[in-house]
């Protein structure tokens, strides 16, 4: 009678040779398989905060850069000009809750813009007519006829 395989491409674990314990991948036993992935998951946190302190301008950069493709995507989105006037300098271009409630909804992101815009995005794709696009200028005036300013 021939004896069954531990595993597949493997006759006992290839850390400590026994084949008592179920097969759990990498031609390690259950227990070893464990015990690697709880050091490789210490040893990446410790070389990953390592790269994070030693690049914080690299990584700001990035960041940066992946904030701005995004906003991008957003003024494109909604048609890259004041809808009121036309203006289309993107400097001075604002997202415009049309029903109000931006200040709030804006608190709600507690700053994170890259999160923000993707909602804003999400929301045109849906057709949801929730935003617009309005310059400073237009924008104030609008919070201003609706008593938004504070």
């Amino acid at each position: 009678m021939e004896m069954k395989q531990w595993a597949t491409n493997y006759s006992q674990c290839i850390k400590c040779n026994k084949t008592d314990k179920p097969h759990k991948g990498h031609g390690r036993c259950k227990s070893c398989y464990e015990q690697k992935r709880d050091r490789t998951t210490e040893s990446s946190r410790k070389s990953q905060n390592k790269y994070r302190s030693n690049n914080k301008d690299k990584i700001a950069e990035s960041q940066r850069r992946s904030l701005v493709k995004t906003k991008i995507s957003v003024l494109t989105l909604l048609g890259n000009k004041c809808v009121e006037c036309g203006f289309s300098d993107v400097r001075a271009l604002q997202i415009d809750h049309v029903n109000g409630g931006g200040t709030k909804e804006m608190k709600d992101f507690k700053g994170n813009y890259n999160s923000y815009y993707k909602k804003v995005i999400l929301s045109v794709n849906n057709n949801e007519n929730k935003y617009q696009l309005l310059c400073a200028n237009c924008n104030w005036i609008k919070r201003h006829l609706n008593n938004e300013c504070q």
